[in-house]
């Protein structure tokens, strides 16, 4: 709103830009507002490029360890089970570090806290290639997980104040899937270097790429224009880093900026998503997370394993995991355009609901006599673009969810909850495994499915969904050719 010159209060549009003037010298600027202005080409698509970079990187380290892991048995004489304290100590690291370094972008800037995330991957990486021992090894997978942990909220956070609302969830989905994708890449790595260089090049390649990362974007990678809008002192960085946006110089530092969002705020970001306000989106946030995360990672880590104990060929299972990481780009890049147009509930829930059906369906076709191999595989494609578009879409609800000042703990938190899911999908697999006798592979399959049903009722009851942007442009007002109004006494 704005106080024109006779003291009437015009309404006005959710997303309005408006300028008011305070005093002869400065005047009130919505940043949300201008963001939402903004074209999407050339600044917040470089930014975006840049947390593709990241997120590769991020997806490379994280993977590393699945593919060293059968060299390293080789190597040092281990068993199978002596990796798990390894892949344990990576998931605490993530843990603490999504929380840590989440709340440390809330106190000191997304950018700062995200360049701390690239150093703590440089440090782990590089330890772990002069490990000697198991023990050493966990320890410093431990470091390395801190950085991982810290990434995606951190990502999602930068990038989410940086894009405008009709093209938010797209970025946000295209940033978040190249998790997967730098996994991907580590694969492709590892079957060229590992035979050249030995296990410990992999380490080598996680700590020199960081490192690169971490001059470069220490002063290339910009600060989010929502932080610094709730620091004065940072108001004419602000300004400059807006008029960079703009293709403008429409401000000179002297303005008062500000970031309008809705919400009721406690004194600690815990107690705020905790309070009246926001306990419903936290609690349902959180339940999708961490179950969505345990469908997950029970699919990435024993979908080979329960298609062979079905029956099925080891070429088939291979190809069946494949399909389902595949289904990622399809489900996080594919979904986030129709979220565009009629928003995060119905698409995410429907996508969530599609790979409950999908996982129902691979038992009911591993039941029959004469199995469809091609009827199978789509079924795997199906369910990875469910599951893994559901993860893209849950960080972009999340971080939609909460205020600027505390978004970066929220969903920093959000993610350790989800870690609980992913520390539960072994367990859970591995009670399977040992009942005797072991129950038809199907029933674990239903059982998945069911899972997967919770995900879906739990995200559509999110209060707090993502709007089509339909809707967005409806309710926002043409610009006026003039927005600034003078104060009575210069009439």
């Amino acid at each position: 709103m704005r106080v024109d010159a006779c003291g009437a209060v015009p309404e006005a549009g959710p997303i309005q830009v408006h300028e008011r003037v305070t005093s002869m010298q400065s005047k009130t600027v919505d940043v949300g507002a201008v963001i939402d202005s903004a074209k999407f080409f050339p600044v917040p698509f470089v930014i975006s490029i840049m947390m593709i970079i990241i997120m590769l990187t991020d997806g490379f380290d994280l993977f590393t360890m699945g593919y060293v892991g059968p060299h390293l048995i080789e190597d040092w004489g281990l068993s199978r089970q002596d990796l798990g304290p390894v892949n344990s100590a990576g998931l605490i690291g993530m843990a603490i570090g999504s929380v840590a370094l989440g709340w440390l972008g809330d106190r000191i800037g997304r950018k700062r806290a995200y360049v701390t995330c690239l150093f703590f991957l440089f440090v782990g990486s590089i330890l772990c290639y002069y490990s000697n021992s198991l023990t050493e090894l966990t320890l410093w997978r431990g470091v390395t997980g801190l950085g991982l942990g810290g990434v995606t909220p951190l990502a999602t956070t930068l990038i989410s104040e940086w894009t405008s609302a009709k093209v938010r969830s797209v970025v946000v989905a295209c940033v978040i899937v190249s998790v997967p994708l730098g996994g991907t890449l580590a694969g492709i790595v590892e079957q060229f270097v590992i035979p050249q260089y030995g296990w410990r090049a992999m380490f080598m390649i996680g700590a020199i790429v960081p490192l690169i990362l971490f001059a470069l974007f220490s002063y290339l990678l910009p600060e989010s224009p929502k932080y610094m809008a709730q620091h004065r002192e940072l108001h004419p960085k602000l300004a400059r880093a807006l008029n960079r946006l703009l293709g403008e110089k429409r401000f000179d530092g002297t303005e008062n900026f500000v970031v309008h969002e809705g919400g009721q705020r406690s004194s600690h970001w815990f107690t705020t998503i905790w309070n009246s306000y926001y306990r419903r989106a936290t609690t349902l946030i959180w339940t999708a997370f961490a179950v969505n995360s345990f469908v997950l990672y029970l699919f990435t880590n024993y979908l080979r394993i329960l298609l062979e104990s079905g029956g099925q060929p080891s070429e088939i299972g291979s190809r069946g995991l494949s399909l389902f990481s595949l289904g990622a780009a399809f489900g996080s890049i594919g979904g986030a355009f129709f979220i565009g147009w009629f928003g995060s509930r119905w698409v995410g829930s429907g996508l969530a609901f599609i790979g409950a059906a999908a996982t129902g369906f691979i038992a009911v076709t591993l039941l029959g006599e004469a199995t469809s191999t091609f009827q199978l595989l789509t079924l795997c494609l199906l369910a990875g673009a469910s599951v893994n578009g559901m993860q893209a879409f849950m960080y972009a609800v999340a971080a939609h969810s909460y205020p600027t000042e505390i978004r970066g703990s929220a969903v920093g938190m959000a993610q350790t909850f989800s870690r609980v899911g992913a520390v539960l999908s072994p367990s859970v697999a591995s009670f399977y495994f040992a009942m005797q006798p072991t129950p038809h592979v199907s029933t674990f399959f239903w059982f998945v499915a069911g899972c997967a049903l919770v995900t879906t009722l739990s995200f559509y009851l999110i209060p707090s969904h993502i709007p089509p942007s339909r809707a967005v442009a409806a309710a926002t007002p043409a610009p006026e050719p003039q927005v600034l109004e003078k104060p009575a006494l210069e009439k």
